[in-house]
């Protein structure tokens, strides 16, 4: 059975773009703790939109090392990148011998390795199987409402529009909860804005949705 992670939290400094709620404090915890960690190599887990690419772009910019997507990962690699930290985003993506050396590269090299994936089963290489037991396991909850309305409200302020927060407050109870939406909402609402010619109101943010749903 994998150890549970006991994290100080203290006092979380986001990185640029990030935004820290209840739902992803433990991970950004652990990117504030490295290098001090009690195990070489962690996985952070989550559904598809729960932030797992950026927290593991920003855990790469901490450590000076560049994101390996897990479906580019070879088994060549291995010796080759364990000797620095290792990040490897989407890792249930990887082939299973290729992680499997890395795990092992990473552990003998006495580097460390953040991993990101949906889960930690896999169900393939017994072997494979057994080392990620091992691995320590934080995952990134859903989305919550304060980190939904944050992330939409800084995608509009990247577009430099201006919205009231009752639109925002709408889009989150019916939006699917994810942090793409979240920021595709904003491209939605700048989009058909700019062609009628106003701002991101409650009403266009109304038809776009009922125009979404019903196209499903």
């Amino acid at each position: 059975m994998a150890e549970q992670l006991a994290l100080e939290l203290g006092t979380l400094v986001a990185p640029p773009e990030t935004v820290i709620s209840r739902c992803n404090e433990d991970a950004y915890a652990l990117v504030a703790q490295w290098p001090r960690w009690p195990h070489p190599v962690v996985l952070v887990t989550g559904e598809s939109g729960s932030g797992k690419s950026h927290l593991a772009a920003c855990f790469a910019e901490r450590a000076g090392v560049a994101v390996v997507g897990g479906a580019a990962l070879s088994g060549e690699m291995a010796v080759a990148i364990a000797a620095d930290t290792v990040v490897v985003d989407d890792a249930d993506t990887a082939d299973d011998t290729a992680l499997f050396h890395l795990i092992n590269a990473v552990r003998t090299a006495g580097s460390t390795m953040l991993l990101t994936a949906t889960t930690r089963r896999r169900g393939g290489l017994a072997d494979l199987d057994s080392r990620l037991r091992a691995v320590p396991e934080i995952a990134l909850g859903a989305p919550d409402d304060a980190l939904l309305r944050r992330v939409m409200f800084d995608a509009f302020a990247r577009r430099q529009l201006a919205v009231d927060a009752a639109v925002v407050d709408f889009l989150t109870a019916r939006m699917e909860r994810t942090l793409h939406e979240a920021v595709e909402w904003a491209a939605r609402l700048d989009r058909e804005g700019l062609a009628r010619r106003r701002g991101p109101t409650r009403p266009l943010a109304s038809r776009l949705l009922e125009a979404k749903t019903g196209s499903r």
